[in-house]
């Protein structure tokens, strides 16, 4: 196998520990339900003993991090180091005070690599997240974890807060913000290893112990802005013992305020005369079972005090109240206000989303039915909701050819006068057997509807029957139809299926960094486009093929693994309503 030369050169496997560090942070997000788009660089400040020749060294040294980022980086470690506020903090034994100057070096070198991304997060629209810094030979060398400031769109983060005087903190930001830390702290780690890289696929944990950690780490952020200090407890895993509990075999449900509870929004009903710890969690789960609609368990991160409400004038920007929701059997979900935050289903962090993207539903129903308007997919995507928090399966089919259908199908189901239909009708009619039928508009022409069709290669044995008789319904005819399909082990299936809508802006950068790359540093871009076909213009197939023609052409030293990629060619479906920015 051959090797590759590398200029800026800190270790021989720093290559390897930059790939395994992407993947795991991809591989959090996806667990978490957010896009799996992350980068790593690696950014080495030479240490001032070296002599090494290279000042700065970025890993990759080929990619779009140029080395000019970091201009002035070394003199701004020097700033940084001799303003460090441990500059005039004595200690009182004396490894501490022996090791405080390392201490000052690498957090010294983590901030100013901070600082030198700033302009790089602001042209493309990302957030940097570093990790802490450890020496590797003559370099210190920081890893850090890049985000799309897309994902945090999509996913809002609390703003930020100022940290009072004597404050240990105020948490993450968001479930985002702790994974990426839990992410960092399992980079920083494999820099203590010998030859950190050569062996991080088998010492790093998993995405699903990585997410599990972020998730008890967030959930200190109630604690800290609610009690101002820092105090460890173990809410997250609390909070799944008690949901799981049932109560006299019922499931809990109801809700918990982790508020201060001498804070002046909260309006008690019932104060204890001692408080319930949370680590009696039967006792909890039995007060629970007193939270009724309006009322809440009013609590810190350790004590339960009574129960009761937040005033109406109470102001949840100012972070100081978070609500636990507990929604079912082992299933709950953490809010400030109405945004929420955390949630858990069977002890499995996830980030809170609606279960498909409103942005691309609504624009796929009016792609599907020109003839409706935006109204009319919104009172759909009302429906889609009103239908999932049903405890039993449904169908919801809507048919250019409604009022057709409903008249022949009349002898295998109930037709009705059009009507349109509203959460409290649907919830009314899907609790019998058989297919809702709509009209684009939302009015119902035909309940109880048993659907036929013929089987195709889309229907499948391992779902039921629910499932296969809208897929079979849907692809029968040549009319426009949809299929909301909710089964009743709560899987929930949209028929045809949705394409996500796509940032031209994203497009456009893996484009030019195919069109840029080199045998080195192809893959990336290459990939994403691979996955993307779908999207991309005839404009920029034309562009990516001439990429793909001049890599092809590029002499292969021997050993070298090089993959062909397809030509592209123009989806005949694509068009510029799937894409956004």
């Amino acid at each position: 196998m051959v090797g590759r030369v590398i200029n800026l050169f800190m270790w021989g496997y720093q290559e390897s520990y930059r790939i395994t560090i992407r993947l795991l942070a991809r591989d959090v997000l996806k667990e978490l339900g957010a896009p799996e788009e992350a980068e790593v660089l690696l950014v080495g400040a030479r240490s001032p003993n070296s002599r090494n020749p290279n000042p700065v060294c970025v890993e990759p040294e080929d990619g779009k991090w140029r080395l000019s980022l970091f201009d002035g980086l070394l003199d701004s470690v020097e700033s940084t180091y001799r303003n460090h506020d441990l500059q005039n903090m004595f200690y009182g034994d004396e490894p501490s005070m022996r090791d405080k100057p390392e201490w000052m070096r690498r957090d010294s070198v983590r901030t100013s690599v901070g600082k030198a991304l700033k302009a790089f997060d602001v042209e493309n629209d990302a957030t940097s997240f570093c990790g802490e810094t450890r020496r590797i030979g003559d370099y210190y060398v920081t890893p850090v974890v890049q985000i799309p400031n897309a994902t945090f769109l999509q996913f809002p983060p609390l703003h930020s807060k100022p940290i009072k005087n004597g404050q240990f903190g105020e948490g993450y930001r968001s479930l985002i913000h702790a994974a990426m830390a839990a992410v960092l702290h399992e980079a920083t780690e494999e820099l203590h290893n010998p030859d950190p890289g050569r062996f991080a696929h088998c010492s790093m944990r998993s995405a699903e112990e990585v997410v599990r950690i972020a998730a008890k780490d967030f959930m200190h952020t109630p604690a800290l802005s609610v009690e101002h200090q820092y105090i460890h407890t173990d809410l997250f895993d609390a909070l799944n013992l008690v949901s799981s509990l049932m109560y006299e075999g019922a499931k809990g449900v109801g809700h918990l305020i982790l508020v201060a509870p001498e804070n002046d929004a909260v309006d008690f009903m019932v104060k204890f005369a001692e408080p319930v710890t949370f680590r009696e969690p039967r006792w909890v789960r039995k007060v629970l079972q007193m939270a009724t609609t309006g009322v809440g368990i009013i609590a810190d991160s350790r004590r339960i005090y009574g129960l009761g409400q937040l005033k109406d004038s109470h102001d949840a920007g100012a972070q100081d109240a978070f609500t636990v929701a507990f929604l079912d059997h082992y299933h709950w979900e953490l809010r400030c206000g109405n945004q929420g935050l955390l949630r858990c289903h069977y002890a499995v962090p996830k980030l809170p989303q609606e279960p498909f993207d409103k942005a691309a539903f609504l624009a796929n129903y009016v792609r599907l039915f020109p003839q409706s308007s935006q109204e009319n997919g919104l009172h759909l995507w009302n429906l889609l909701l009103a239908q999932i928090r049903q405890e039993h399966g449904s169908m919801i089919v809507v048919a250019g050819d409604a009022a057709s259908e409903a008249r022949r199908l009349s002898k295998q189901g109930t037709s009705i006068v059009p009507t349109l239909l509203s959460e409290s009708l649907l919830r009314s009619v899907s609790g019998i057997d058989g297919t809702i039928l709509l009209d684009p508009s939302g009015f119902c022409h035909a309940i109880g509807i048993i659907l036929d069709g013929e089987a195709t290669d889309q229907c499948t044995p391992s779902r039921g029957s629910r499932y296969n008789s809208g897929v079979r319904y849907v692809q029968a005819s040549n009319h426009r139809r949809f299929a909301i399909v909710v089964s009743d082990d709560r899987t929930v299936d949209i028929i045809p299926g949705l394409r996500r809508l796509l940032s031209r802006t994203r497009i456009e950068q893996h484009v030019a960094g195919l069109e840029a790359a080199t045998l080195n540093n192809y893959n990336d871009s290459r990939n994403w486009l691979d996955e993307h076909r779908f999207y991309v213009n005839a404009e920029q197939c034309a562009r990516i093929n001439r990429a793909i023609d001049r890599l092809d052409a590029l002499p292969k030293e021997v050993g070298l693994i090089y993959l062909g990629t397809e030509r592209f060619e123009v989806h005949p479906e694509m068009n510029e309503s799937y894409l956004t920015d």
